[in-house]
């Protein structure tokens, strides 16, 4: 199970074994514990073999878990969970342009976005800048309940005072879905979350670093993290190369997919490489489409890549500590407009307003909240 390191062991809840569970890609899953709540999933798990461990009550798992597999530690065990709630609001986005440029969500007023949480923790391309690796999951996990997904995603929510469907549903915002299903050779869980959504009116938002061919994308919204080669060797050790990313995106436009290329995050003094990388996707057509510009942003428990001109964000995101001045940041901008000046948009990821705006007027970007808009 083991790929750079990063998984020892796989748990399972043994929740997933029920017939209403609705699961996807169990069957692919070598599951090294399970985790039982009651006698019904216990029965069920020592059916099929393998160690189980019949936790009282569910929240325990975490530690339950690294008990029983001595010597290992949480960023060791893949969890394969039966998801309760799927569906929720990213409203943290306060202060930045992902709060600020976005809708309200909710009955109190706050901006934001649509997100569902099939994946949970980082993923296994591990970029070294992902503000991911700052926020304590419990477990690296992976949901396979989807039938209970669909159930949810196709209620009415209550947005900006009224209940309505969803527009939009962001399936990647707080673990990597595509990549850990490429990871463990499951594609087959990513199209039934697409199809579910899709099913409902909804439309599914994915971003990925790792290409997975097959899938059906008439009608999604469809996402890559794209940086030259040198770049992604060294804070994106397991991402796709560019160039299979960008023959995925354009075959999601070919099949009615609407597209994003989150260009970055910008390094500074690469211009040769990022200009290369501009022509390979001017190449494939998607020069005219939709970007979203990701500038640096470091937390503390990343300060290697941190440079020395960054100063402390002034928004209070709590995964991100520090960012670079607004004159690199403007600069980094104007140097991707000028890559592409046919984009329909060009934006920033998490922006601060307070300058942002007056970028707009200039012309370097528009006022656009960032890749999970369409």
């Amino acid at each position: 199970m083991e790929e750079n390191g990063l998984i020892r062991a796989v748990v399972a809840d043994a929740g997933l074994l029920l017939p209403e569970a609705g699961t996807v890609g169990l069957d692919k899953f070598s599951v090294d514990l399970w985790m039982a709540h009651t006698d019904e999933e216990y029965e069920l798990a020592a059916e099929r073999g393998g160690r189980v461990v019949c936790v009282e009550h569910r929240g325990k798992d975490v530690g339950c878990a690294v008990h029983h597999l001595g010597g290992l530690t949480k960023s060791q065990i893949f969890f394969l969970c039966r998801r309760v709630n799927f569906v929720g609001r990213f409203t943290a986005g306060k202060g930045t342009t992902c709060g600020e440029w976005t809708r309200v969500v909710n009955g109190k007023g706050e901006k934001g976005f649509f997100k569902a949480n099939p994946a949970t923790g980082w993923c296994p391309v591990r970029c070294d800048y992902c503000y991911l690796l700052g926020v304590p999951f419990g477990f690296q996990s992976l949901a396979l309940n989807v039938g209970e997904f669909a159930q949810q995603v196709a209620r009415r929510y209550e947005i900006g005072g009224r209940k309505g469907r969803i527009p939009i549903i962001n399936l990647g915002e707080t673990g990597g879905l595509l990549e850990w299903a490429d990871y463990f050779g499951v594609p087959e869980l990513v199209q039934a979350y697409l199809d579910a959504a899709l099913d409902a009116g909804v439309r599914p938002y994915i971003l990925t670093k790792r290409v997975m061919p097959g899938l059906r994308l008439k009608g999604v919204h469809v996402g890559i993290s794209l940086n030259p080669a040198l770049v992604m060797a060294q804070i994106s050790f397991g991402a796709s190369a560019p160039g299979e990313l960008l023959d995925f995106l354009a075959d999601a436009k070919v099949q009615g997919a609407s597209t994003v290329i989150r260009w970055g995050p910008v390094i500074a003094f690469l211009d040769r490489e990022y200009i290369g990388l501009a022509e390979a996707v001017h190449e494939r057509g998607l020069g005219g489409g939709r970007f979203t510009v990701d500038l640096l942003r470091y937390s503390a428990g990343h300060p290697v890549i941190r440079p020395k001109d960054a100063v402390p964000v002034s928004f209070g995101f709590r995964a991100h500590k520090w960012q670079e001045w607004p004159s690199r940041q403007l600069m980094h901008l104007r140097k991707v407009r000028d890559l592409f000046p046919g984009a329909a948009t060009l934006t920033g990821c998490k922006l601060d307003p307070a300058v942002a705006m007056d970028w707009v007027r200039q012309g370097v970007i528009d006022a656009m909240p960032c890749a999970c808009w369409v």
